[in-house]
């Protein structure tokens, strides 16, 4: 009895929720997690700048997409990153 019990109490959920089962199968939730653990680092670096680097950054990326071809459409991100580093702001 306690048996069918314990299945029931862990069996049902899943099979009623196959939906949230397969989003967890298939890495949706890590995926979701590590996204926002990407952006919330990526936010406090940009935010630890000054209004200086700043003001230097969107200088920067104007001319870095132009010599990376981003208006052409061929962006290539390894030239912007190269070209950002050079000028003295880095992509985090």
């Amino acid at each position: 009895m306690r048996k069918f019990l314990l299945i029931n109490t862990l069996l049902v959920p899943l099979l009623l929720q196959g939906c949230n089962t397969a989003k967890f199968w298939n890495g949706y939730y890590s995926m979701q997690a590590s996204t926002r653990e990407y952006k919330k680092e990526r936010d406090a670096y940009y935010a630890k700048e000054t209004p200086e680097q700043k003001k230097l950054r969107k200088i920067n990326e104007k001319i870095c997409d132009d010599v990376s071809g981003a208006y052409s459409g061929n962006w290539d991100q390894i030239l912007y990153q190269e070209c950002m580093k050079k000028r003295g702001s880095p992509v985090f």
